[in-house]
């Protein structure tokens, strides 16, 4: 059995989620509010999500949010038509940051 990984474009979005907590963390974004609040942060999903299409994703939905501790979380769902029947739905939430 082989272990799921995300497709290319989901795993750069959430590396890419990953570097603004950390600079929530260090202080150089002064909130999660704010950070997603930006203009800069509808670029980047907006950038994603035509990434995650060029994976072969469909049905796909990405959206921020506040979460506990003031970090940015995603919530997001995707399908992946491609080799599956029926086809391969993925969804969830996460935090990305150093615990």
């Amino acid at each position: 059995m082989s272990a799921f990984q995300h497709l290319d474009g989901m795993t750069a979005l959430m590396s890419e989620l990953y570097e603004i907590n950390e600079r929530i963390l260090t202080g150089d974004i002064i909130s999660a509010k704010a950070a997603i609040k930006s203009p800069r942060m509808k670029k980047l999903l907006d950038h994603y999500h035509e990434a995650l299409s060029e994976d072969g994703a469909v049905a796909i939905y990405l959206d921020t949010y506040e979460a506990a501790g003031g970090w940015v979380g995603l919530t997001y769902s995707y399908t992946i038509q491609e080799g599956f029947q029926p086809d391969f739905k993925v969804e969830g939430s996460v935090t990305p940051r150093r615990v």
